[in-house]
C-alpha cells in the first residue's frame, strides 16, 4: 500500500518526538535487528488482513511502550480494550468494504464492455485471447491447462507457468464455477481469461492475504492444452479430486 512507503519517515519523527534516537534505515545485522523487522512486517500483514490502511502512530507507539511496561499506567483499561478493538475493525470493514464493492462492480461493468467479453451464467465475464482447434471438453473429462490467478490489486495467488506445474485432473474438481463454465466454452489450444467478484466466492477468502482482495476481482488467464475425454459420472457421485498446480 503506498502509506506504507512513509512509515520509517514518520516514525524516527514520532519516536524523535518521544525521546527516542531510532534509525529506522539501519542495516539488519544482529538476529535482533532481524526479528525486529519481520515482527514489524507480520504487524502490517495483520493489518491487510483486517482492512486497516493506517495508525495514528503516535498512539501506536505509546501502546507498545505501555504493553512492554505492563504498569497500571494503561491510557486505555484492559477491560475495555477488546470492544473498542472490535468496534473499530467492524466498522472500518463496513465502510471499506461498500467503497470495494462498489470499486469492483465498476470493474466488471467496464471488462463486460471490452473486445471479445461474454458474460457466463455464474456471473463471470471471460475474455478469449486465442481460440484453439482442439475438442470441447465436458465436466467430466480430464483437461490439462497452465493457470495465472491474479487480483485486479496485482497479487499472484497461483502462477503454474511460474512453477512449470499445469493444473491436470477433471475439470469438476476445479470447484469453481466461473473456471469450470469457461472452460467447457473453449477449445482445446484455446487461451482465456475469466473475471469474477472475490465476494460472490467467499470459500476464496483464506486464499487472499489482504481484506482488500477478499473484495476484488480474480483475474484468472487458462492455456486449455490437451482435453482427455472421461466417462459421465453416475448421478451423485463425487468428483475426482485434483488441484492447481498438480501433475
Amino acid at each position: 500500500m503506498k502509506y506504507f512507503k512513509y512509515i520509517p519517515a514518520l516514525a524516527v519523527v514520532l519516536l524523535a518526538a518521544c525521546g527516542e534516537n531510532i534509525d529506522t534505515s539501519k542495516k539488519l545485522e544482529s538476529s535482533q535487528d532481524s526479528f525486529s523487522y519481520i515482527y514489524g512486517y507480520s504487524v502490517a500483514q495483520r493489518m491487510k488482513q483486517e482492512g486497516i490502511d493506517d495508525l495514528e502512530y503516535g498512539a501506536f507507539i505509546r501502546g507498545v511502550r505501555d504493553g512492554l511496561k505492563g504498569d497500571s499506567s494503561l491510557a486505555i483499561k484492559e477491560d475495555k480494550m477488546g470492544k473498542i478493538y472490535q468496534s473499530y475493525i467492524l466498522s472500518n470493514q463496513e465502510k471499506k468494504t461498500k467503497k470495494l464493492q462498489k470499486e469492483s462492480q465498476e470493474f466488471m461493468a467496464k471488462v463486460a464492455k471490452e473486445k471479445d467479453a461474454k458474460s457466463l451464467s455464474t456471473k463471470a465475464v471471460m475474455k478469449t485471447i486465442t481460440k484453439g482447434v482442439g475438442p470441447v471438453p465436458q465436466a467430466w473429462d480430464s483437461v490439462e491447462c497452465y493457470i495465472k490467478w491474479t487480483t485486479n490489486s496485482g497479487s499472484s495467488i497461483i502462477d503454474s507457468y511460474k512453477e512449470n506445474k499445469p493444473f491436470i485432473g477433471v475439470i469438476s474438481s476445479l470447484q469453481l464455477a466461473p473456471v469450470e463454465e469457461a472452460i467447457q466454452k473453449s477449445t482445446a489450444g484455446s487461451v482465456f481469461e475469466v473475471y469474477f467478484n472475490n465476494s460472490d466466492f467467499p470459500q476464496l477468502s483464506r486464499m487472499f492475504r489482504s481484506f482488500n482482495d477478499a473484495y476484488g476481482i480474480s483475474i484468472w488467464k487458462v492455456e486449455l492444452r490437451k482435453v482427455k475425454p472421461g466417462t459421465k459420472p453416475a448421478e451423485g457421485a463425487a468428483p475426482e479430486m485434483a488441484a492447481p498446480g498438480s501433475k
